[in-house]
């Protein structure tokens, strides 16, 4: 009776040994995941100073773009007016674009860096529910580990009180006085 306890707290702690590094294994995933995704904020950071730089140069194209209209303006014939306002349109129609393409990548930033704020709250919340679950399975463990010493210690006693007990049938004094084989 008392074996098979001993066994199945056996077969407890390989359990909860198993849960440990299961555990453990989790959590050095998290980690690497959690790596990577600050990778990834980095560079899009990097691309966020980047679209900054174009917009820069956005802004200077523009400043350029109204430093050449005003020159142009003090300078040109009235034959070529009309070919310089098609030359502005175009540059107006390039500046636009630029612009929509800096907001939608903005905006695309945003949406991705509240995506990555969200996923790294969760794993915080998922890696500290790793900890608890790590800490009571250590605690069980530590409680299983103390009670398998106590029942090694409780099966010696037995054991050794059992010895001291049981007669020594081999004791040629005891065996003379029975009868016993060696007379």
């Amino acid at each position: 009776m008392r074996n098979s306890a001993f066994i199945q707290h056996l077969d407890i702690a390989n359990v909860l040994k198993t849960e440990l590094n299961s555990v453990k294994s989790k959590l050095s995933e998290e980690k690497r995941k959690n790596s990577e995704h600050q990778q990834y904020i980095q560079d899009l950071k990097f691309q966020m100073n980047h679209l900054e730089s174009v917009k820069s140069e956005r802004d200077q194209f523009k400043q350029e773009l109204a430093n050449i209209s005003k020159h142009k303006e003090e300078n040109a014939s009235r034959i070529n007016v009309q070919e310089y306002v098609n030359q502005i349109q175009e540059l107006k129609d390039q500046v636009i674009e630029k612009d929509k393409t800096v907001k939608m990548v903005q905006d695309l930033y945003f949406m991705r860096s509240t995506e990555f704020t969200d996923e790294i709250e969760t794993l915080k919340n998922e890696k500290s529910d790793l900890h608890s679950k790590l800490q009571t399975q250590e605690n069980s463990v530590k409680q299983l580990t103390e009670e398998l010493q106590s029942l090694r210690h409780e099966n010696y006693m037995l054991s050794s009180s059992q010895h001291q007990q049981r007669p020594n049938y081999n004791n040629r004094h005891y065996n003379n006085r029975r009868g016993g084989r060696f007379r």
